[in-house]
């Protein structure tokens, strides 16, 4: 079960971290991350997140 709290928390002090002109964009690279993703851990679903968090990265470091 994913931790729905935890990765509030987490995105949070990832934005903070960043430049304010950067979160909304950065915002929309965590939305990206968890689209079509499930609160469960079968295979289909953590296929799907690794695919997704390789294009997190890729627009995450794109400025």
């Amino acid at each position: 079960m994913i931790c729905v709290q935890m990765f509030t928390d987490v995105k949070a002090q990832i934005l903070a971290s960043q430049p304010a002109d950067q979160h909304e964009r950065l915002s929309l690279c965590f939305d990206k991350l968890m689209a079509d993703i499930t609160r469960s851990l079968d295979s289909k679903n953590r296929d799907k997140f690794t695919q997704n968090l390789t294009i997190f990265r890729h627009d995450f470091r794109v400025k």
